[in-house]
């Protein structure tokens, strides 16, 4: 079947955290004057929430300082959705060339190409800033369609914003629950393990049929 499109992931797909200073969301109990188990506990709660767009990352500390007795004025809620965001932000500037130059040469053989993330808006505020946002046709955020992966209908959204089919299009993502998802709504998926492999607790099995190297994206496009 001829690929007329690529979907990728983001984060630990086309740019990774691997020795950047992010600060996790689940460890900021501290800063709220709260218990660190309680806090991750309704932390879990609410992160889905905010994935699907229905309140935003600022709201949930808030909401959780009041639910546990802790601390949340305006000034270190601020702080926090300002950190996280200049965070992200790096991570999206810093980008590999082999990964620029595999999405360029997608780009150039004249696929389109789409992004598909589960994101907090904060996520993704630097997106316009990444020097991979030129080459992408449509970027979908999880927080703005109020779909997540691995949902069917977020793959057929983005292809519908492609003007693709599902069954024209391909998609790369680091996720085995995200490529599944990809695969029930009909597109073709690989797993992306150029990053993922190297985090500590990654489950790759002997057979996994990911690739390894993001020029194989390529291969893999054209071989479809």
């Amino acid at each position: 079947m001829l690929i007329h499109a690529v979907l990728f992931d983001l984060y630990e797909t086309l740019v990774t955290e691997l020795n950047k200073p992010v600060r996790r969301a689940s460890s900021l109990a501290t800063q709220l004057a709260v218990d660190e188990s309680a806090y991750k506990r309704e932390w879990k709660l609410r992160r889905p929430e905010i994935i699907l767009g229905r309140f935003t990352f600022r709201d949930a500390l808030a909401q959780i300082a009041a639910t546990l007795g802790g601390v949340a004025d305006e000034t270190l809620l601020e702080g926090l959705r300002s950190e996280r965001v200049a965070q992200k932000t790096d991570v999206l500037q810093s980008v590999d060339p082999d990964i620029l130059g595999a999405v360029g040469e997608l780009h150039r053989r004249g696929l389109r190409l789409g992004l598909v993330t589960n994101a907090f808006e904060e996520d993704v505020a630097g997106w316009e800033r990444s020097p991979l946002q030129p080459f992408f046709d449509v970027a979908v955020f999880s927080h703005v369609v109020r779909l997540a992966k691995p949902d069917p209908k977020i793959y057929v959204e983005t292809c519908r914003a492609l003007d693709v089919m599902p069954q024209r299009a391909l998609f790369v993502g680091d996720g085995l629950d995200e490529v599944a998802g990809a695969r029930a709504a009909g597109l073709a998926a690989c797993r992306a393990l150029w990053f993922a492999s190297r985090w500590p607790n990654t489950t790759i099995s002997d057979d996994d049929s990911g690739l390894w190297r993001i020029g194989q994206v390529i291969q893999a496009a054209l071989a479809a």
